[in-house]
């Protein structure tokens, strides 16, 4: 395209940054030497209390904490989109028109509006994944979540292996009325945590059971003020108030909930485009930090490639590359990673099912 040198990509693809995604908070970006990632997970938290010895003498060791190694592999994520012979004969007269004199902000939007579409594309599935994980406790492609060329990717953390009580059900559905969700669920998972010497902190949810969650009738009177309980005045929470009221509650340790609002599109084999939140509907995820992994990367093989016509441009683990081909006459723009989220605190997590009586997601 005219107009467009690798140092104007650079440019301008270094403006862009993650910041509509939850990910890089989740799963802050950790960069790696190989294609494959290990880490070790702490199982068990406890804080050992030194002796108290006499001076001389011989000091017996601690038990040391079991640690399991977790590991997987850098999968790649991939994005396309192409402007066909029509769309460059358009862009040729933008330029034409332009005269000696091109409006260069012009000429950089139609551009770059593909370069931003693959990096949006290629964070948007770090996000699939990322939220995927941390309300499924696995991640499963097929062909309705993957439109592109299946690989044998396919991660199952396995909460009930790590711990006893890692998938929960509540005492009712959250869809009945009669439903418990804080004095019965809550309480019921941060005992079973504390037992296990896990200290849930947050409890994440998607908004959808947020809203559910907040039009009980447990949590609108365990959230409305004293006034409002006095006059009987009903009224849906907000997440602070919710919040302000978990804090009142000594046998909650302070949990607060966190909500996903996030909406991810997925384009199928058929064209069809499904949009949904991938943080599991009816899901909440206990946790004892809000920083549940890394997501560990590598740089793409596409930016060590010597003597390649292709323009290229790297921020942080996605590579953005636009070539031309001349049969069909094309401009293609790409989007690369090769990057993996990984929920390294999955073996002192909770999940809980508000729905049914027993885990079924």
């Amino acid at each position: 395209m005219v107009g467009l040198t690798e140092k104007d990509m650079q440019a301008v693809v270094k403006t862009y940054n993650f910041n509509p995604f939850y990910w890089p908070t989740l799963f802050p970006l950790k960069k790696n030497l190989t294609l494959s990632w290990k880490a070790l997970e702490k199982q068990a938290g406890v804080r050992i209390a030194a002796d108290i010895v006499a001076r001389g003498a011989s000091l017996d060791k601690k038990t040391r904490e079991a640690l399991n190694r977790l590991q997987g592999d850098i999968p790649k994520i991939a994005i396309k989109r192409v402007k066909e012979e029509d769309e460059l004969n358009e862009y040729d007269i933008m330029v034409a028109l332009a005269g000696n004199n091109p409006d260069l902000r012009a000429l950089v939007e139609a551009w770059a509006e593909d370069t931003k579409f693959c990096w949006d594309g290629v964070a948007a599935r770090l996000e699939w994944m990322a939220l995927q994980s941390i309300s499924l406790g696995k991640i499963t492609l097929s062909n309705d979540n993957n439109a592109g060329p299946l690989s044998e990717f396919n991660v199952d953390y396995d909460l009930a292996a790590a711990h006893k009580k890692g998938y929960q059900t509540g005492s009712a559905s959250w869809d009945n009325a009669a439903a418990k969700p804080i004095t019965k669920d809550f309480r019921a998972i941060v005992k079973a945590a504390r037992e296990e010497q896990i200290a849930p902190r947050y409890a994440f949810m998607n908004a959808a059971t947020f809203a559910k969650f907040a039009e009980n009738e447990e949590v609108i009177k365990l959230s409305a003020s004293f006034a409002q309980n006095v006059l009987n005045v009903a009224y849906t929470p907000t997440v602070e108030a919710v919040n302000a009221a978990l804090n009142r509650l000594a046998y909650l340790y302070g949990l607060q909930i966190v909500v996903i609002d996030q909406q991810i599109t997925i384009e199928k084999k058929d064209g069809s485009r499904a949009t949904g939140n991938p943080f599991a509907d009816d899901v909440v995820l206990f946790s004892e930090d809000k920083v549940l992994g890394n997501t560990f990367y590598t740089e793409p093989a596409d930016m060590k490639l010597k003597g390649s016509a292709a323009v290229k441009a790297l921020n942080g683990p996605v590579c953005i590359k636009k070539y031309s081909t001349e049969e069909p006459i094309t401009e293609v723009t790409q989007g690369i990673a090769n990057a993996f989220p990984a929920w390294l605190a999955s073996g002192r997590s909770f999940l809980l099912d508000v729905t049914h009586s027993s885990w079924s997601h």
